[in-house]
Formats: C-alpha cells, structure tokens, sequence
C-alpha cells in the first residue's frame, strides 16, 4: 500500500470521489465541488491510500475558522466546551473501501493526518448509532465531547475529539 497526497488534479481524484459516494450513497456531482471547496481552507491536507492503483482509503481535514460552515456548527453546541474550538483542525473525511477494511488502512490515514499538524486540538463528527467509527476512534485516543448533535440532517450524530 501507498499513501500519497490528496490532489484535486491527480489521477485519484475521480476514484476517490466514487468510493465516497459508493459508502455513502450521493451525487458525485456536490460532493465534488464540497471537496474542491474544502481544498481552499486554511492548512488543508489529505492523504489516499492506494493498493493496485486502486483508491483503498481517503482522508482529509483542515484548519477550523470562524465563518466556514460546519466550524460554525460545531462552535454553536460546542459552546460550554469552548476550548475545543481554540487552535483546532477538523478531520472532516475519513473513508476506506470494504473490500480493504480491517488492514489498519484507517489507522494509517489518521496518524498521517495528524502528525505534523500546528493545531492542539482535533474535532470530528460521526453518527451515534456507527459503533464501529466510534470504536475505532476512541482506539485511536479520541474521547466523545458532546451528544445531541444534528447537523441539518435527521441522524443524530457525536462529536468527538483528541488533543494533538
């Protein structure tokens, strides 16, 4: 396995694109201009794990800044745990194929993500009833901050995050 940079013009843009939608069941077309609009934000970085030149696994995450969309989220039910907000990058995207599952993949594409970045602290967001993401992160060290959490869509989700 390779782990290589997560460019918008290389040739793993579009295999990554449909492995998202293929997990999680979208239009291509709006997931590809959020992951082009992320690309922009402050200290975006993101990693695709490939094996046989196929897309095994994608990450991505960025700096968290007053006025981006879900930073606003977060800081809104965030509020009593303010500190999470301070000097914080959000792991935004985090997916690997079923087919490579339980090869560490996951694992690999965090530590990568996370291991020169200049925030303290890291945020993310995953469904309550996803036992298995949220197993895998508090193995990874993250602890659940707050429940309750829909971001304008039905599903309750958790927020979840470590100190770098």
């Amino acid at each position: 396995m390779q782990i290589v940079p997560f460019r918008l013009e290389g040739k793993y843009f579009k295999k990554m694109i449909t492995l998202y939608c293929r997990l999680f069941q979208v239009d291509p077309r709006g997931m590809e201009e959020q992951f082009k609009r992320h690309s922009t934000y402050p200290f975006f970085e993101g990693y695709l794990a490939i094996i046989d030149d196929r897309v095994a696994g994608y990450i991505y995450g960025y700096s968290s800044r007053k006025g981006q969309y879900y930073h606003d989220l977060l800081a809104s039910h965030l509020h009593p745990e303010r500190d999470w907000m301070k000097n914080c990058m959000e792991l935004v995207e985090l997916g690997v194929d079923p087919s490579y599952r339980g090869r560490g993949i996951g694992k690999q594409l965090v530590e990568q993500l996370l291991k020169n970045r200049k925030e303290k602290r890291v945020l993310l967001t995953t469904r309550k009833d996803n036992d298995t993401a949220i197993a895998f992160y508090h193995a990874g060290g993250f602890k659940v901050i707050r429940e309750g959490f829909y971001p304008n869509v039905p599903h309750e989700y958790i927020i979840m995050g470590k100190r770098l």
